[in-house]
């Protein structure tokens, strides 16, 4: 029992002496452990961070995000007369704006002047006039570049009896819409993925009134 007795003061004696060592060695453990966290932290935050989610598709893409004509017409100040009387309308907008359209179309649009300069007939609140005026501007059936746009002598627009008829003209490079009463701007199509837009210098009107 003596020596188990000695035994035991001895190793509390030794662990009296270890102790101070021990708190001092963990203190120091600490410290080092907090200062390499904080170096992580800091080289973490200095890594470029991603402004979008990492699995989510690239919106830089063109072959993700397809862009329809109306998000490529909203932009364009010379054609806000012509995206007020569209916002109107909801189903020549919804054909406007959906980019996953089957069949392709061309847009020809009056730009801010030619709403101006028109007659009075289009100045109206009624959806109706709106809609039937939009209907004459659009041509369902087919996406035509400058080339083809330029080979072609009729497009069929929404409105039955009511085609647009065009005339390009050589020498002067020019294309104009129902017997010169609009000019197309073909220096600047506008395309998306359902179609492509032109903008005109002036309303268009059925080829039969224009004498009226």
């Amino acid at each position: 029992m003596d020596w188990e007795e000695t035994r035991k003061e001895e190793i509390y004696a030794f662990a009296l002496v270890l102790s101070p060592q021990m708190l001092l060695l963990s203190v120091f453990t600490t410290l080092v452990l907090l200062i390499v966290s904080s170096v992580l932290c800091i080289v973490d935050d200095m890594q470029p961070k991603l402004l979008y989610e990492p699995n989510a598709p690239d919106y830089r893409s063109s072959e993700v995000v397809r862009q329809s004509l109306f998000d490529k017409l909203a932009v364009d100040a010379s054609l806000s007369t012509f995206m007020d009387v569209l916002t109107q309308v909801e189903n020549v907008l919804k054909m406007v704006n959906n980019s996953e359209i089957e069949q392709p179309f061309t847009l020809f649009c009056p730009v801010n002047g030619a709403f101006q300069a028109s007659l009075l007939e289009w100045r109206t609140d009624n959806l109706q006039d709106w809609e039937k005026f939009l209907q004459q501007h659009l041509v369902p059936t087919a996406k035509l570049d400058v080339r083809h746009l330029k080979k072609t002598q009729q497009l069929d627009t929404m409105v039955d009896d009511q085609p647009i008829h065009v005339k390009y003209h050589y020498f002067r490079d020019k294309t104009d819409l129902n017997n010169g009463m609009a000019t197309v701007d073909t220096d600047h199509p506008i395309e998306a993925a359902n179609g492509i837009a032109y903008k005109i210098d002036a309303v268009l009107r059925p080829v039969q009134d224009n004498n009226n």
